[in-house]
């Protein structure tokens, strides 16, 4: 999972991705965790956090999203408030580590039933099929999966010019 997760982040142009070294389906909340992901942001000082969605608990009445997703979704969340800006929380990262408070300017929770921002993709579809096709353990049949990723067109698409979006909770920070 490791290299597929590094072979994926380079389809997308990422350099550099941080493991927390979890087993799949094992992550739990705690206060550990959450340290953990405060540490990252406070290094990386990102603008904007992605994150998934920890509400999401089903799609449809089809798919159960994954424990692990919800998991990240909700200490991303917390790590970010009230956490990451704040000197209060973790002080021993300040001191030992050197790593200042950092406050991202937004948060993009993707995977939500309650979007409230909408973002174009339709340039960047065809990578995104490609990074999840990376993912090989985790992905069937290949050519299935890209299938029904360009079936979630926009309905004013044609098959000439396809639109993709993607539909996030977007929190803006400051």
């Amino acid at each position: 999972r490791r290299v597929e997760q590094c072979n994926a982040a380079a389809e997308l142009g990422v350099h550099e991705v941080n493991f927390l070294e979890y087993p799949d389906g094992y992550l739990v909340l705690d206060l550990g965790l959450r340290k953990e992901v405060t540490r990252i942001i406070r290094r990386e000082r990102p603008d904007v956090l992605v994150t998934c969605d920890p509400k999401t608990l089903y799609v449809g009445d089809f798919r159960i999203n994954h424990p692990d997703h919800r998991a990240a979704g909700q200490v991303a969340l917390d790590a970010v408030f009230p956490a990451a800006g704040n000197p209060l929380y973790f002080p021993e990262l300040m001191r030992d580590e050197g790593l200042q408070p950092h406050q991202p300017r937004e948060v993009w929770i993707c995977g939500t039933l309650e979007h409230n921002f909408v973002h174009e993709v339709s340039d960047l579809w065809e990578r995104k099929i490609r990074a999840i096709q990376r993912h090989v353990s985790q992905v069937g049949d290949p050519n299935a999966l890209a299938e029904r990723m360009r079936s979630r067109h926009t309905e004013d698409s044609t098959p000439e010019n396809p639109r993709y979006e993607e539909y996030f909770r977007r929190i803006v920070l400051g």
